[in-house]
């Protein structure tokens, strides 16, 4: 599962270089989530979330109408998150 996270986690990068559009505000949210994420992924015991859901789906409503494939990267990301138990 965690292997997956990282791919999405990849692939939601590279959707990020792609949106040349996006604003600063919008790339600062999505940077400061993907280094949460990837700070989970980096320990070996569980540990909380700390809002990283809720940060998630404000990202995912925030890009849907602009970016929806950055939308859709970002919900595959939550969706393994979720199923992670995180």
């Amino acid at each position: 599962m965690k292997q997956q996270l990282r791919e999405h986690l990849e692939e939601l990068q590279s959707e990020l270089a792609g949106a040349a559009a996006l604003d600063e505000e919008s790339r600062k949210l999505i940077d400061s989530v993907l280094q949460d994420v990837q700070a989970l992924l980096d320990r070996t015991e569980p540990a909380a979330s700390h809002g990283l859901t809720e940060r998630l789906r404000a990202a995912t409503r925030q890009f849907e109408e602009s970016h929806p494939t950055l939308s859709a990267a970002v919900g595959r990301v939550m969706d393994t998150l979720s199923n992670l138990g995180i």
